[in-house]
């Protein structure tokens, strides 16, 4: 739901190990609560509508095994994804490339185009890995042994070609809106673990996608240990001084050409950093060098925003 046409589907028969998804009631941006008969109920927060392709799951799993089921939707999935760089740009295997290398899997050669309007030598082949996907790899790198060995992970819209190795090194639980082939079925505005829960949360291309990303961010902000981080990334443009939403823009067509994606409901601006700060976060930034951005494909400049909760709350409104 979160993500544009994510690489490969994952589904999960993880248990959540050490972490427990008992839905302990959480105000936004607040203190854990108990809920009492007769309390108020949690903000409704909008549900996706089932995509053809988990209609046809659903369909399916009524007549195949479980495993046969995610194999073949697997399967279909990735060639969808193939099929869609192809016909997206057909041009693209007659153009000089250079020879990438994919962090996560190792592939080494051509990357593929991917997205509407189709970037250039975006996606892996092999793995379908994108940009932003070899960049978080990368951090991982970066960050292993302080933010993910042995650590309580907590993974929003999890991409399928990284949650294999962070399932391995940490006790991870994954969660979507869509509560397909994770863990765990909630929206980031209403997180159902206690305050100080987690060390490490990841949100990657997730919060242009909430209704309310300021109650999102808070949230992530109640549910962190002291000393932990949150790693985020959105879509920017580094040219707007303020990010732009419009309530009032639902249809997705109008979306689409508003924010990008018909389920975008907003396109940030370079004051990201300030709304995470207003929301009680410190903020660092992490960027591969130009090198590295070449050797592995990135996107000049793209960056994840790690957001540490070192100061108390602000209540300033975006």
């Amino acid at each position: 739901m979160f993500d544009e046409r994510k690489p490969a589907p994952h589904t999960s028969s993880r248990a959540s190990r050490s972490l427990s998804l008992q839905p302990a009631r959480a105000k936004p941006g607040g203190t854990t609560t108990t809920t009492k008969p007769g309390a108020a109920a949690r903000p409704e927060v909008s549900q996706p509508r089932p995509s053809a392709r988990a209609r046809v799951r659903r369909t399916l799993g009524q007549v195949l095994p479980e495993a046969a089921v995610s194999t073949i939707g697997t399967t279909l999935a990735k060639a969808q994804i193939k099929t869609h760089s192809v016909l997206g740009d057909p041009m693209q295997f007659g153009r000089a490339s250079l020879a990438r290398e994919c962090p996560l899997c190792g592939h080494r050669g051509r990357f593929w185009s991917h997205g509407t309007p189709p970037r250039s030598e975006a996606m892996c082949p092999r793995c379908l890995s994108l940009e932003r996907h070899r960049l978080l790899h990368l951090l991982v790198d970066a960050h292993q042994p302080t933010a993910f060995d042995g650590r309580d992970v907590l993974h929003f819209a999890p991409e399928g070609c990284i949650r294999d190795r962070l399932a391995q090194i940490s006790r991870y639980v994954t969660a979507d809106l869509s509560g397909r082939g994770v863990d765990l079925q909630c929206a980031m505005e209403a997180i159902p673990f206690p305050d100080g829960a987690i060390d490490t949360v990841i949100a990657n291309h997730v919060l242009e996608h909430v209704d309310d990303d300021i109650v999102a961010m808070r949230e992530v902000r109640r549910v962190l240990k002291p000393g932990g981080m949150a790693i985020l990334s959105v879509p920017i443009i580094h040219g707007w001084d303020e990010t732009y939403e419009d309530r009032t823009i639902v249809a997705p067509a109008d979306r689409r050409t508003h924010f990008g994606q018909e389920d975008h409901k907003r396109m940030y601006g370079r004051d990201f950093s300030d709304r995470l700060r207003r929301a009680g976060f410190g903020v660092e930034i992490f960027r591969a060098d130009p090198a590295s951005e070449i050797r592995y494909g990135l996107r000049r400049g793209d960056q994840f925003f790690l957001a540490r909760p070192d100061r108390p709350a602000a209540t300033t409104e975006v």
